[in-house]
């Protein structure tokens, strides 16, 4: 199995969970025990992890999250490898809506349209709406901006109550935490529900 490269796109007052959550999830994913009991005990994550998880701004700038701790990402659009799977992460409604009018952040995603899995968190889905690449298709954000959601992007089939939602290669779920069950949704998926359930366990996480 191929090890698959994961972006994590940045920006400021972007929600620490939003992106820490999935972050932790698909980087303590372990391909059988003993590679788990490794990766719990080891200062140095496994090189034969199944994902390579990694952060990115349009910049390369440092950035300050929602509660004001300030991330420093590891690529820019202009040197960051090839990715397999792109997240987007929430935050506050105006944050969101101002990287989402930004056309170089827009475009950069729509250029990864055809990767594997295009994954959207909480208000991030704000974010991937923007470009178009929903319409059409089912989607879900944060319960208190569902209607917003659904008044400014109608074409896309809004859908409440659910923690994750598949369609094509996008994946969205709703609010903060929820980024958690989108990650091991995601490792269900690529690596199977075993996998995906024992990672669950690892990290003490109710999965359901």
């Amino acid at each position: 199995m191929k090890k698959r490269n994961v972006g994590i796109l940045l920006y400021d007052f972007v929600d620490i969970l939003d992106f820490a959550g999935p972050a932790e999830v698909l980087s303590l994913t372990a391909k059988n025990r003993v590679e788990e009991t490794f990766t719990l005990y080891k200062k140095q994550l496994l090189a034969t992890r199944p994902f390579d998880v990694f952060t990115i701004t349009d910049t390369g700038m440092q950035i300050k999250t929602h509660s004001g701790i300030k991330v420093e990402p590891d690529f820019s659009f202009e040197n960051c490898p090839e990715l397999d799977i792109l997240i987007i992460p929430g935050g506050p409604l105006r944050a969101v809506q101002a990287v989402a009018k930004n056309l170089r952040i827009q475009d950069w995603i729509k250029k990864h349209n055809n990767i594997e899995y295009i994954c959207s968190v909480c208000t991030g889905a704000f974010i991937l709406g923007e470009t178009g690449l929903l319409n059409g298709k089912k989607g879900t954000t944060h319960h208190l901006a569902l209607k917003i959601m659904q008044k400014k992007y109608p074409e896309i089939r809004v859908v409440s109550d659910v923690k994750v939602v598949h369609d094509s290669n996008l994946i969205s779920s709703g609010g903060v935490s929820s980024g958690i069950n989108m990650a091991l949704y995601l490792v269900s998926q690529i690596m199977g529900k075993t996998i995906s359930e024992r990672t669950a366990r690892n990290i003490e996480f109710v999965h359901y």
